[in-house]
């Protein structure tokens, strides 16, 4: 999982384990076009086997469209949160996707689960409960983001885009955690934990603003580590000393892509390796080296 360093958004590239000899790829926002397709080329992508834009907010989506025409003919799927917005770039993705019949567009809510390369995508969020609301009762826009859940092997990656409380707060209640019980009285047979939020790293979400971390919520979560999206200095003076001490409190180990690009690595063998890299907003970074 590559956090690009692009300033105040998100740039996002996850790498699929080999099938077959060779790796599909996934891109989960883009905000620096130029970066990101300067980056595939140098994990050597061919395949993109989903893009998807997590809500329409231009630190989002501004580099999409350049995702997409770098690989023609060579997109399976696109996901859109089902937000309808009046900007000229929104309006020109939907448009080239109306042209490519061929890529699979799907607006996605909470629930839905599918398998890539043997990594399980769950969307988290949008629930059905806000996009019923979307044209009706305003919705915020970041609280329209696809939430995603990736799990491979022993880990997994909560990445918020730029969620906030209403929808932390339907994650928390669509995904209810099950854990043991001493008490005597609940005759259970046979006990089982279910965290369904529970993760090993997270996105933080909206780059750390105060509106998009809420202890509760990542207290469910409890990853070992979070990475932050924002510049330095950020525009919008992310992240907030109120995201990053309820981060601190919960012991979760901090990187912030301001600081440098972030990879975190998934090893079949439960193995976990976080690396950053020191490239500037304007840098690429190289490709990780292999073992």
């Amino acid at each position: 999982m590559h956090i690009l360093n692009v300033g105040d958004g998100d740039s996002i590239v996850v790498e699929l384990p080999e099938e077959a000899g060779s790796r599909c790829h996934l891109v989960i926002d883009c905000y620096n076009g130029n970066k990101t397709i300067e980056y595939l080329k140098r994990l050597d992508a061919k395949r993109l086997r989903l893009v998807v834009a997590t809500h329409p907010h231009l630190d989002h989506i501004a580099g999409l469209l350049g995702v997409l025409k770098a690989f023609p003919n060579n997109v399976e799927q696109f996901w859109d949160s089902g937000f309808r917005h009046t900007s000229a770039t929104w309006f020109g993705l939907v448009d080239y996707l109306k042209g490519k019949p061929e890529i699979l567009f799907l607006r996605p809510t909470s629930g839905l689960s599918t398998l890539m390369s043997g990594v399980e995508i769950t969307v988290l969020a949008p629930s059905i409960y806000l996009r019923n609301r979307y044209d009706t009762y305003g919705v915020n826009i970041n609280n329209a983001s696809i939430v995603l859940k990736l799990t491979y092997a022993e880990h997994s990656a909560i990445l918020a885009a730029d969620a906030q409380w209403d929808s932390w707060a339907k994650m928390t209640e669509e995904f209810p955690h099950f854990e043991k019980t001493s008490d005597p009285l609940q005759h259970i047979q046979v006990q089982k934990d279910f965290l369904p939020l529970k993760c090993h790293s997270m996105k933080v979400a909206h780059h750390g603003s105060k509106h998009g971390t809420a202890l509760e919520a990542i207290e469910r979560l409890r990853p070992k580590y979070a990475a932050i999206t924002c510049a330095k200095p950020s525009r919008h003076d992310f992240p907030h000393e109120l995201s990053t001490d309820a981060l601190k409190d919960l012991d979760i180990t901090i990187h912030t892509a301001a600081e440098g690009s972030i990879v975190y690595t998934f090893e079949s063998d439960g193995k976990f390796d976080a690396h950053q890299y020191n490239d500037t907003r304007d840098e690429v970074p190289p490709a990780p080296t292999r073992a």
